[in-house]
């Protein structure tokens, strides 16, 4: 094996399988909030009431998706259902979900938790985690795999922010064609554990029960869960629920709010793929606790000052910082579970631990939320929801395991 991560064609196939799924996710949820709300007309809390419910079957999908995906190592039984569900993502959302969210709103809502949930709110753990073990068994970095999906959500935006102000529909079924690719490139790759880096993929004996229940008998995994749930599930309401639509209430003309929120998106995601490619070494440099600090305190301060400032051209760069919160939490991420967990179990623990964290969050807060910012508006909700993940960042310093790689080099530097 080469040790170019550019010339390890498991490299390309991990790179292909981010960008494909990224694209096809930017059309369906890059303007999800900004469809519900001007072209179905809901409210903030009937958003709100549908990104719970979304949040809550996803719950239930994660737990699967981890636990069945560490037992399939890379095999890709789940990949192949979800590139199921993308390519049926114009036919189900046109004409199944809009017409029952106008008609039948709860049906609706449980029909899009479901279809949602397994393509996209959960299936997006399942690819990163797919992913992240593909470049463990092979030798690179998570991030320079991840970094094509940044760019693919970018030029996707980009893309969708021209379809919605011609027909919301058109981004559906540009989700379905690209359902097409990822049929196609499921077909095309097909690993070889014999020849992977880490002895971990090379093992025959398969994951039981017991080892899989373990992890939650453990105190660290539940302090990552409370900064997770703290953290990241409330930063997810921020933006995905809040802020387009108050991006977009901005403006005179709705149409120039969509044109450029999705030129920032873009600009966005494209900054995220470079942030996303060098933050591997940062991490491994300062420690993934201290990462994780610092994705906190990029969440709160954005979530903040969106409630103090009026300039679009704040607000705007507000959006922009969003780049270096993700891309340093999804890394950072697998690197802390790396670190404090079997690395055998990593989908479970990044699936149940962050992911579904995340979920139970969304499902506890986000019709709340929505419910005061209908009652007393933007300014008091940032300000509250700031606040909060400013604690869970306090929490993070306190709670969270220094790396052992770290603690290993102090006390190498002190003899």
């Amino acid at each position: 094996m080469t040790n170019a991560f550019y010339n390890k064609p498991t490299y390309w196939f991990a790179s292909c399988y981010s960008f494909i799924y990224y694209a096809a996710g930017s059309f369906v949820f890059s303007f999800y909030a900004i469809w519900l709300s001007k072209e179905i007309g809901l409210t903030a809390k009937q958003t709100g009431i549908i990104y719970s419910f979304n949040y809550f079957i996803s719950l239930i999908i994660m737990i699967i998706y981890g636990i069945y995906q560490d037992k399939l190592v890379l095999k890709k039984h789940l990949i192949w259902f979800q590139s199921i569900i993308i390519t049926c993502a114009a036919p189900a959302l046109i004409y199944v979900y809009e017409p029952l969210l106008r008609h039948s709103f709860y049906i609706g809502v449980i029909f899009g938790s479901f279809f949602l949930g397994f393509g996209w709110v959960a299936g997006m753990g399942l690819i990163d985690s797919y992913c992240e073990k593909i470049s463990r068994a092979f030798g690179f970095e998570f991030g320079q795999c991840r970094t094509w999906g940044c760019i693919a959500y970018a030029v996707s935006t980009f893309i969708a922010g021209i379809l919605i102000s011609i027909n919301p529909h058109l981004n559906f079924w540009a989700a379905s064609i690209v359902g097409v690719c990822f049929m196609i490139l499921n077909l095309n790759f097909k690993p070889d554990l014999s020849k992977t880096s880490d002895v971990i993929f090379q093992k025959k004996d398969k994951l039981t029960f017991n080892e899989i229940i373990s992890v939650f008998t453990l105190k660290k995994f539940w302090i990552f869960v409370i900064y997770v749930l703290g953290t990241y599930s409330l930063y997810n309401i921020y933006d995905q629920q809040l802020f387009p639509v108050y991006f977009t209430q901005q403006f005179n003309d709705v149409n120039d709010g969509y044109r450029l929120y999705g030129l920032l998106n873009s600009f966005q995601v494209f900054l995220e793929a470079a942030v996303m490619f060098c933050v591997p070494f940062v991490v491994n440099r300062v420690g993934a606790k201290n990462a994780l600090i610092f994705a906190a305190f990029i969440s709160a301060s954005r979530i903040f000052l969106t409630g103090h400032v009026n300039s679009i051209v704040i607000i705007s760069i507000i959006k922009l910082m969003h780049c270096l919160e993700i891309s340093t939490i999804l890394v950072s991420v697998f690197k802390y579970i790396d670190n404090n967990f079997n690395a055998r179990l990593s989908a479970t623990v990044f699936l149940i631990g962050y992911q579904v964290a995340g979920s139970v969050g969304v499902i506890l807060f986000s019709t709340y939320v929505g419910n005061t910012y209908d009652t007393s508006g933007a300014a008091t909700t940032f300000n509250n929801l700031g606040l909060v993940v400013l604690g869970f960042m306090i929490f993070a310093i306190i709670f969270l395991n220094r790396d052992r790689k770290l603690v290993n080099q102090n006390i190498s530097n002190i003899k």
